[in-house]
């Protein structure tokens, strides 16, 4: 006999120990990106003419307040800082609690390992419990981190407190919706679909309600921490908010544990044919039959996160009614209107094509999961080859990439000309986005080499990814040298709109992706398969 939490305490120390290196790396990786953007923003906007320019232009961007809404204080450093490191923390501890989360829950249930432990003196909810006080003390680390960082750049004591409670706070709730994700989905990929989806309804609505200054804030997690008004005149009631929907949250997680049969969801799968297809036969049919699912998540996401932000597109433009400075802040010259469209364009193209890099590297590392996993053994006992095999999740890789690419170009353009934008700029925009599509590529072949040649440090291929996100978001405002925005495969593109079209980087970096492709087919068909 044995209590709901018994054994909680075991589990909570096999989940440090098993995660004692990835833990460190998202800490490392995310907190050492949040401290590097806090303490080098005193030093961009050193003067208080620079600081009163940042306010009167950005404070009042649309891309700004549709990516980090709006942030109290922006007429101080402090402030400003906030609004920064805010797309990248707040999104970033969000995700991380998502993937740790589901990890030690869901993950473990499909594998089988956790009927193993169940199989001891385990109790029904003890791997909840841990799985949650494993995501907290996540999110607690970085909101320490973002909190001392701040504090290192000389920044306000009670908004660098304020700040990181928000945000602490924030990965908490999102951790509880992991949790309940993991008792709605029978797999894995499944719960962390329908969290990320939760993760990215909650920033969209929180930016779309900053945009237009409304109550739609308030139906957001991501509004509520931002409410607590880091820097201006902090709050803290809309803690109570957190708590109470990451409580309620909670509360349906530990329901939905008691009663569900173990392994088991409420989305059930639907049972399969008596007989598979002639295409599952093959590696290719295989591999795009695995990817399906996973494929049409991240384009029906994608494609509605690009039509909502062509419908902004043309209303940029009466923000030069109110703020008239932006102009020259962006250097338009005379054609202010073009221009600053152009710039919110090629923003929008350049992070939905950043965004698109994350399908093309969990794709390509699906190659490591099912090597784990011992599957892959079934696949290779027929008559395909490795190289057919990795060939083949690849190929799924690249041209998923492709079609997500175009997608998100035909969303945007749809959005534009829907809120009244020209058709003739709305059909440029496709071929912009596809412009971006060989760095994208770039991603994906170094994925993989990693693959190939390392199959154990794999997860280091979402490095590049995340490298190319910092210089796409961050690389103007941390004023990174060029050799270190260089690392970035977007960097080398031209930024279109706004700049003339040239095809030699696009060729070059189309043969880098291809040569990193060969590397790792030549690397995993020479190399043992690690079964570990």
């Amino acid at each position: 006999m044995s209590g709901g939490l018994t054994g909680a305490r075991h589990l909570a120390r096999l989940i440090l120990r098993r995660d004692r290196v990835r833990l460190p790396l998202w800490t490392v990786g995310l907190g050492g990106l949040i401290a590097a953007s806090a303490l080098a923003v005193p030093g961009v906007y050193d003067t208080p003419e620079k600081v009163a320019g940042y306010a009167a232009s950005v404070g009042s961007s649309p891309v700004s307040l549709l990516m980090s809404g709006r942030q109290s204080g922006i007429d101080t450093i402090g402030g400003i800082t906030a609004n920064e490191i805010s797309q990248v923390a707040q999104l970033g501890v969000c995700l991380m609690v998502t993937f740790l989360v589901v990890r030690h829950t869901r993950a473990e249930e499909e594998s089988g390992r956790a009927e193993l432990l169940r199989s001891t003196v385990v109790g029904r909810h003890a791997a909840t419990v841990a799985a949650l006080g494993y995501g907290v003390l996540a999110a607690v680390i970085i909101g320490l981190v973002t909190t001392g960082s701040m504090l290192s750049a000389g920044l306000d004591a009670n908004g660098s407190l304020v700040y990181g409670a928000g945000l602490t706070l924030l990965g908490v709730c999102y951790a509880a919706v992991a949790l309940v994700a993991a008792q709605i989905s029978t797999s894995a990929r499944g719960a962390l679909a329908i969290a990320g989806g939760a993760v990215a309804v909650g920033y969209l609505v929180r930016g779309l309600g900053a945009m237009r200054d409304n109550a739609a804030v308030w139906l957001s997690p991501f509004g509520w921490a931002q409410a607590m008004n880091s820097f201006g005149e902090e709050r803290w009631w809309p803690v109570a908010l957190l708590v109470a929907v990451t409580a309620a949250l909670l509360a349906v997680a530990a329901l939905l544990t008691s009663r569900r049969d173990f392994a088991g969801g409420l989305l059930h799968p639907r049972p399969g044919r008596p007989r598979g297809s002639v295409a599952l036969g093959t590696p290719l049919g295989l591999a795009t039959r695995l990817a399906r699912g996973s494929l049409i998540g991240w384009a029906v996401g994608l494609t509605l996160l690009a039509v909502v932000y062509g419908a902004v597109v043309p209303t940029v433009p009466e923000l030069l009614e109110t703020n008239p400075d932006i102009a020259d802040y962006i250097g338009a010259g005379g054609d202010a209107e073009g221009a600053i469209i152009d710039a919110f364009v090629r923003y929008i193209l350049l992070f939905m094509a950043v965004t698109a890099t994350g399908y093309g590297v969990s794709a390509v590392l699906a190659l490591r999961r099912e090597e784990e996993s011992n599957r892959v053994e079934h696949v290779l006992a027929t008559r395909a080859s490795r190289t057919r095999w990795m060939g083949a999740v690849v190929t799924v890789a690249v041209v998923g990439s492709a079609v997500l690419t175009v997608l998100m170009g035909a969303g945007l353009a749809a959005g534009y000309a829907l809120a009244g934008g020209d058709v003739d700029g709305a059909i440029r925009v496709v071929a912009d986005q596809v412009t971006y599509l060989p760095a994208v590529l770039v991603v994906v072949g170094f994925a993989a080499a990693m693959v190939g040649l390392a199959p154990r440090l794999s997860l280091l291929a979402w490095a590049l990814a995340a490298v190319s996100g910092v210089q796409v978001l961050l690389g103007q405002t941390l004023r990174l040298p060029d050799a270190v925005q260089a690392v970035s495969p977007f960097w080398h593109l031209p930024g279109v709109p706004g700049a003339s079209l040239d095809l030699v980087p696009a060729a070059v970096e189309i043969v880098i992706a291809a040569a990193l492709v060969t590397v790792g087919l030549w690397a995993h068909r020479r190399r043992d398969l690690d079964l570990t």
